[in-house]
């Protein structure tokens, strides 16, 4: 693993925001269902239930982990989609995903993560970043990676990494 390949862990409006950006091996379509169709996302993320408009609803189910509600407050069909993320147990924040067509059928992903709890926003660097290659291997069609091995291999890279 690359520095280039960690997202950061930066603070906006005195929160921390965890972005990344990526680019993955598959056309903008193919990837825009992996974030936004209900298939997609239990492929790579979690279980979901999406109402894909402005105000429709996002119910992402990670099991005993929690629970994810929120509502589309930014949709662009095809590029732009940014949502409420409301974690059991923890305070609002927004999640925001763009996307960009490059040549050879490549994606360009960013991914913005803002307003996080303090005390999770390591976690939750670390934990996107598990995910983003999960969904690379989902959109490929290559075996998915085990995302707690994953996860606890970056956990410290991430706090050693982290903009106080």
């Amino acid at each position: 693993m690359t520095q280039s390949d960690l997202g950061t862990v930066t603070r906006s409006n005195g929160k921390p925001t965890v972005t990344f950006e990526r680019v993955l091996d598959a056309e903008i379509d193919a990837v825009w269902a992996m974030i936004a169709t209900e298939d997609g996302l239990r492929r790579w993320l979690a279980p979901s239930q999406v109402e894909l408009q402005i105000g429709g609803a996002v119910d992402i189910d990670f099991g005993d982990d929690g629970q994810v509600g929120g509502e589309i407050i930014d949709l662009v069909p095809g590029t732009v989609l940014e949502y409420h993320w409301r974690f059991t147990g923890e305070p609002d924040s927004i999640i925001r995903f763009e996307l960009k067509e490059l040549p050879h059928d490549q994606t360009h992903l960013t991914l913005v993560h803002r307003l996080l709890p303090e005390d999770q926003a390591i976690g939750y660097g670390a934990g996107w970043h598990a995910h983003l290659d999960q969904l690379a291997s989902a959109v490929t069609g290559h075996d998915p990676i085990d995302w707690d091995e994953r996860f606890m291999s970056l956990f410290g890279e991430y706090q050693a990494n982290a903009v106080g």
